[in-house]
């Protein structure tokens, strides 16, 4: 016989009849004791440096913290169980196919996740996703050969009588270089200095091409969209990546699609932003043709991964702009030392013993 799993704080907390319920009677119900919650309270309390618990009283009353969390975890709780009862929907789908395109940005998101998480619940899943630039997509997507897309949707105004479109996140975007390059010693480097180097990527959306237009004099803009091609147009991230580390380039991406890159330094950031420098993607499709169920449950697969996505973003960009501790030079703790000994202590800062 299986042993019975012993309910856990958040357990406990979740049978609280009111945020403000005595966690104490929750714990006799499943016969544990006042001492055992408070030993599981510490350890959480240790592990998130908060007080969680308020134990005043001997009623042990969930504090501020604690309700807080409560209040996270039931949003968490509830998303993963939409997740599984959509995967469970997809589990008894036939014969699930998904035929749509993406552009070179997007496909570096939640796509794989995504699909990974669709074929682990149905193995009978069929895709084929096919990469391109957002006009070429708009063309594919309306002609009926691509039955949605996904992609920056920042030049779909032009389209809106056409196509149903859904925004599904914005990330902000960043130039990237190979570590030791020129851009990333010293200050941050202005916008003309950036683009004196030679440019890869796909195609870039007017919103961010119009700033790049005086840098780049000779740029080739087309006159219909305002789309940039930048000096390496690529429709393959792994071959950017590859060009950037080998040369002198500059690439530009979301912080998700390069992380991996920056922890093992194969790739470094260049300290330069802009409100202008983000993606704005989502999903469009024909207005007259509504989507597939399982187009539908691999759109809410999607908008979940991407929730994480967010949250490790934010970590990182957290990270990132944290300022560091200044550090004490051994000139100055030699000095300090001295000084404490002419004080009568020690380096430590305890009074000698007298012999």
């Amino acid at each position: 016989m299986a042993k019975k799993k012993t309910p856990g704080l958040l357990d406990l907390v979740g049978m609280l009849p009111t945020p403000a319920g005595e966690i104490v009677k929750a714990a006799r119900m499943v016969g544990l004791t006042q001492e055992t919650i408070k030993k599981r309270a510490e350890s959480l309390e240790t592990l998130f440096g908060v007080k969680l618990i308020d134990s005043a009283t001997k009623a042990l009353k969930p504090g501020e913290a604690s309700r807080l969390m409560m209040e996270h975890a039931s949003r968490i709780f509830s998303q993963a169980r939409d997740l599984t009862r959509d995967l469970e929907e997809l589990a008894g789908l036939q014969a699930p196919e998904l035929v749509f395109g993406t552009d070179m940005l997007a496909a570096e998101l939640p796509l794989g996740t995504a699909l990974g998480r669709m074929a682990t619940a149905n193995s009978r899943l069929r895709v084929d996703a096919s990469v391109g630039d957002f006009e070429d997509l708009v063309k594919a997507v309306i002609a009926g050969r691509l039955e949605f897309a996904i992609a920056d949707t920042t030049s779909a105004d032009r389209h809106t009588a056409r196509l149903a479109i859904e925004p599904i996140a914005e990330h902000r975007v960043f130039f990237f270089t190979r570590p030791g390059h020129p851009l990333t010693a010293g200050d941050s480097p202005s916008l003309n200095t950036i683009l004196v180097f030679p440019l890869a990527g796909p195609r870039l959306p007017q919103r961010i091409a119009v700033h790049f237009a005086k840098p780049m004099p000779h740029a080739r803009i087309d006159r219909e969209t305002g789309d940039l091609s930048p000096n390496l147009m690529l429709n393959s991230f792994s071959v950017v990546k590859n060009a950037v580390i080998a040369g002198d380039s500059v690439g530009i991406a979301p912080l998700a699609a390069i992380a991996a890159e920056i922890r093992s330094n194969k790739i470094a950031l260049v300290p330069f932003d802009a409100p202008w420098m983000h993606l704005s993607y989502g999903l469009f499709y024909p207005r007259k043709r509504s989507l597939s169920r399982v187009a539908q449950l691999f759109v809410t697969q999607l908008r979940q991964v991407e929730a994480l996505i967010q949250a490790r973003e934010q970590r990182a960009l957290a990270r990132k702009t944290a300022k560091p501790k200044p550090r004490k030079s051994a000139a100055k703790k030699k000095s300090h030392a001295k000084a404490n000994a002419r004080r009568g202590r020690t380096a430590t800062g305890k009074k000698k013993r007298r012999t």
